[in-house]
Formats: C-alpha cells, sequence, structure tokens
C-alpha cells in the first residue's frame, strides 16, 4: 500500500516534467514557429489523438485507482464532542479541554500496548497529525464574538504505520477506544460515589450503623440535583423514574426508614457491648461541653462587645443615596453591631444544637444501660439493618441506571467517533481535471517535437558548413604557398 501510495506523487511529477519539457521546446523553437507550421503541427497532432487518448485514459485510471485505494487504506477518524460544556471548551466536570491530550504520550502507550505494536510513542506520534476545521478559517481575533471553539478534530494516521506490520486504521480505532475510556475515567461525571460498601458495618454499634447508613444515603442523594437542574422531566424508560423522585425516594428513606430503625434501638436499648458504649457515649458528652463552652463564650464576648459600643456610632446608619432611576432614598448600612449581633446569634445556634446532641447522647446510655432485650430483639435489628443494606443499594443501582441513561440519551456517549470515506465522484473530477492538464502538457510536446527537431537539423547543418568553410579555407591558403 505504501507503493500504490506512491502513484500520486509518481503521476504529478511526470506532469511537472512534461510542463517542463513542453516550456522548454518552446523557448528553443519559438524562432521558428509560424503560423502556417502550427497548423501542419495540428493537423498530425490529430493522427495521434489515438495516442493522447489512451495516454489520458491510462493516467486518469491510474490517478484515480490509486487515490481511491490510498483513501480507503487510510481513512480520516472525525471526532466530536458531544456534550454541552465542550461549546465552551470545557470538559463534562467543568475543566479545561486540551485537545493535545487525545495524542499525549500515555495514550499513545496505551495505544501501544493494547494493539501490541512494534514502535514507540514517538514513532506512533510521527505518524498520527490532529487538525480542525476551523483551522482553514482566517479569524480575526480582535473581536471577541469571532472566537470560536471546535468540538470536532479530524486525526489522519499515515500511511508508513503499514511498515511496522499494521493498518492505519487499526491504529485509529485502538486510538478512540483508549481516549474514550481515559477521558471517561479522568473528565466525565464520576459515579463512583455510587458504589457504596457495608464492610464497615461488621461488629458495629446499633445506633452507629444508623448514622453510617445515613451518610451513605446522603451521598446518593446528593449526586441527584446535578442532573435534575438540566433536565428534570427525563425519565428512565423502564420504571419512568425521575431524578426529582428518586431524590424524595432518598429523603424518605433517611427521614422515615433509617429514623423508625433508630426509634426501634433506642427503645430497645440494643447495644453490641454495654459497657464500651455508656463510656464512649460519656467522653463523647465531654467533647461536646467544651466546645459548647467555646461557643457560649464566643456570644458572650460578642454581647458584651454590644453593651460597650458607643451608642452615638450607631445613630449614623441612614445614608442619604440614589438608585439607578436617580430616585432620592435612604440607604441603611450595617455597623458594628450589626455584625456582632449576627456572630452572636450564630454561636447561641450552634451551642444550643450541641446542647441537643449532648442530650440525646444521655438519653441513648440509659436507654442501653436498663435495657434487658430479648435475643429476638436483636435478631429484629439485624433484619431491619439488611433490609435498609439492600434497599440503599437498589436506589443507588436506580440512581446510577437513570444517570447513565441520562448521559447515553442527552449526552449521546459524550464523544462520536466517525471514518471518513472518499468521493468518488470528487475523486473522478480531480482527476479528469489532472488528466486535461496532462493531456495538455503531452499534446504541447508532441506538438513541438517537429519545430525542435528542425532547428536541431539547422544548426547542425550549420556547424558542418562552418567546418568544411574552415577546412577548404586552409587547403587554399597552402596552394598558394
Amino acid at each position: 500500500m505504501i507503493l500504490l501510495s506512491m502513484v500520486k506523487p509518481v503521476l504529478m511529477l511526470c506532469m511537472l516534467l512534461l510542463y517542463i519539457s513542453l516550456g522548454w521546446r518552446f523557448l528553443r523553437a519559438k524562432s521558428k514557429l509560424q503560423i502556417s507550421g502550427l497548423k501542419n503541427g495540428v493537423g498530425s497532432l490529430a493522427k495521434k489523438k489515438r495516442q493522447l487518448a489512451l495516454f489520458g485514459a491510462l493516467f486518469f485510471l491510474l490517478y484515480f485507482i490509486g487515490r481511491l485505494l490510498t483513501e480507503l487504506w487510510t481513512p480520516g477518524m472525525l471526532m466530536i464532542f458531544n456534550y454541552e460544556e465542550a461549546a465552551r471548551g470545557q470538559n463534562p466536570n467543568a475543566t479545561r479541554f486540551n485537545e493535545s491530550n487525545i495524542l499525549s504520550e500515555h495514550i499513545l502507550e496505551k495505544v501501544i500496548q493494547r494493539g501490541n505494536l512494534k514502535m514507540s510513542p514517538e514513532q506512533l506520534s510521527d505518524y498520527l497529525s490532529i487538525s480542525t476545521p476551523l483551522d482553514s478559517e482566517k479569524l480575526d481575533v480582535s473581536q471577541e464574538s469571532d472566537l470560536k471553539i471546535s468540538t470536532e478534530y479530524w486525526i489522519h494516521c499515515s500511511e508508513r504505520v503499514s511498515l511496522h506490520h499494521t493498518k492505519p486504521q487499526t491504529v485509529l480505532n485502538f486510538l478512540a477506544d483508549v481516549y474514550r475510556e481515559d477521558f471517561t475515567l479522568n473528565y466525565a461525571e464520576n459515579d463512583s460515589v455510587l458504589d457504596l460498601s457495608f464492610e464497615d458495618l461488621e461488629g458495629m454499634e446499633y445506633l452507629d450503623v444508623k448514622d453510617y447508613l445515613q451518610m451513605q444515603a446522603t451521598k446518593v442523594r446528593d449526586y441527584l440535583p446535578g442532573y435534575s437542574s438540566e433536565s428534570s422531566s427525563f425519565r428512565a424508560e423502564k420504571d419512568q423514574e425521575t431524578f426529582s423522585s428518586l431524590y424524595q425516594k432518598i429523603e424518605n428513606y433517611i427521614n422515615i426508614e433509617l429514623e423508625r430503625y433508630g426509634a426501634f434501638i433506642l427503645e430497645k436499648g440494643l447495644s453490641t457491648n454495654k459497657d464500651t458504649y455508656q463510656s464512649r457515649m460519656q467522653y463523647a458528652n465531654h467533647l461536646l461541653e467544651n466546645t459548647r463552652l467555646k461557643e457560649m463564650a464566643a456570644h458572650d464576648v460578642r454581647i458584651e462587645a454590644i453593651d460597650i459600643y458607643d451608642a452615638f456610632m450607631t445613630r449614623f446608619v441612614l445614608i442619604p443615596t440614589y438608585d439607578v432611576e436617580q430616585e432620592f432614598y435612604m440607604s441603611r448600612t450595617k455597623v458594628g453591631v450589626d455584625y456582632f449581633a449576627e456572630e452572636a446569634t450564630e454561636f447561641l445556634a450552634e451551642a444550643t444544637k450541641l446542647v441537643e446532641e449532648m442530650e440525646h447522647n444521655t438519653y441513648a446510655s440509659a436507654q442501653v444501660g436498663k435495657s434487658q432485650a430479648p435475643s429476638n430483639a436483636y435478631e429484629e435489628a439485624d433484619r431491619q439493618i439488611d433490609s435498609l443494606k439492600n434497599e440503599l443499594l437498589n436506589l443507588a443501582e436506580q440512581s446510577r441506571t437513570l444517570c447513565d441513561t441520562y448521559i447515553a440519551e442527552k449526552r449521546d456517549g459524550y464523544i462520536q467517533v466517525c471514518f471518513s470515506s472518499p468521493s468518488a465522484s470528487g475523486i473522478a473530477v480531480d482527476a479528469l481535471l489532472l488528466t486535461l492538464l496532462f493531456v495538455i502538457a503531452l499534446g504541447g510536446n508532441m506538438l513541438l517535437e517537429p519545430f525542435c527537431q528542425d532547428s536541431g537539423k539547422v544548426r547542425t547543418a550549420g556547424h558542418r558548413t562552418w567546418r568544411l568553410g574552415r577546412k577548404n579555407g586552409k587547403t587554399e591558403k597552402g596552394d598558394a604557398s
């Protein structure tokens, strides 16, 4: 195929040589060109029309077949990034898109490994080239509105890659697969948060199980609003779920199912190790009390600052000003007292929340301490845990399925890849135009050939006459002597 790809350059070289020869013959015979001679030459050229037609047809077939087979052997690959952020020059995760990553060294190394190619990344890089449809456009970068971001990239593999016992299209197929996997892994939406694991539940306290499951459910729940804001009406064909409906299901799981489980555990006072749990609650309350004291101290400092704040400074909080419509009004501006009051409120709210948590720990510790729960209560708790785990796994799987369906349908898999197919009609038109130029050059050479031969004969005859005259001159000189 490498030899076949050389057909076009060889034909173009032959045509160039014909035009050089035509120019040289024209300069050589232009002094002998006469209208009557040209008419005779055209008449003799008409007799060679079969020869011209034969050479023209041969040129056309060689060019057409050579170029057609070459483009079939080395098709271009069009890579289209089909997602909303691509038009802004971003990846799906809102990071900056860089087209050089398509032919980066680590991608080429994976291509070589996957295809078991006998070449280095540097060699493979020499065979590959990338361009965009915008490369041919002249953009006026002085105007921001004229700046364009391409979402389509043409990638071409040289036919010289066949020297390494592989095909150009095979290399491009490997490149498309490797880059798509790398792009999805590093730049697409990462749904690893939906991969739930419950290994840590082994031996965990019953009340801690509720907190752990709530943490896992919250991760799944918080993953959905991003898609819901993009397409709130998107539904799965199988179960007709939407992002909003799944979000609500997970909310109900947290607020109803887990709370029901937690109430059952508190009511029965279940614990895997009563003494250890009570000691841990006591230590947790000690830490929470220290934090509460810090929050209250910060609150008291703000209140004290407000009390000693100069009342005279708080009077000037209304400032006369004009709005965008030039209407006069009095604008209220915050002073130090306002900021102190807001901070004091925040510290008090945080301290109140800590008190509630301490009271919950005290109540749980007391329930565990006085518990006399039978073994069937523990069996019921284990059954509820298994049920809660299965329900959460089902919700996570539903979320993954819905998100994957949305990505496949709405974002069309991020990247589309297609290969160019040669246009036989386009190649035929190019072949006809070049064939016409070839026939013109060949016919011109045939037309001027007789004139060049006559010119050569005249020069040869003149050279002989000059030599004969020179010889005769010497002879006469000898006779005279």
